[in-house]
């Protein structure tokens, strides 16, 4: 009688890791649909370009970083979907609010209990 294989257990940076992609999803949805309010808020003055500009620049940057942070809480438990969520953490370390929680996040993130919880042995 073959038994199967246990399941490795959830390491506790998954919970926080899952925190800070909802955080994330939730900052970069705000700008996306504040970007919109801006051409209602912003008078230009005569020199400086229409703010419909800047509010679709910011829409069509932030739309995307919304849909991988929102798109990290579907991803099945697979070892690239590992180096998917390092990459978010990493792209959270380019902003300086984000540093000090990403910095700790990596951290454990690169643990050998995080990779087997993935399937990277």
């Amino acid at each position: 009688m073959s038994t199967l294989p246990t399941p490795p257990e959830t390491p506790a940076v998954w919970n926080w890791y899952r925190v800070y992609a909802g955080l994330s999803a939730a900052m970069y949805l705000a700008l996306m649909f504040g970007s919109f309010l801006f051409p209602l808020l912003v008078r230009p003055g005569r020199d400086e370009p229409p703010p419909w500009i800047f509010a679709l620049l910011f829409g069509c940057i932030s739309a995307p970083f919304a849909a991988a942070y929102i798109a990290a809480f579907f991803l099945p438990r697979r070892p690239w979907v590992w180096i998917y969520h390092i990459v978010l953490i990493g792209v959270g370390m380019t902003s300086a609010c984000c540093i000090p929680a990403c910095i700790p996040l990596l951290i454990y993130w690169l643990k050998p209990e995080t990779r087997r919880y993935f399937g990277r042995e």
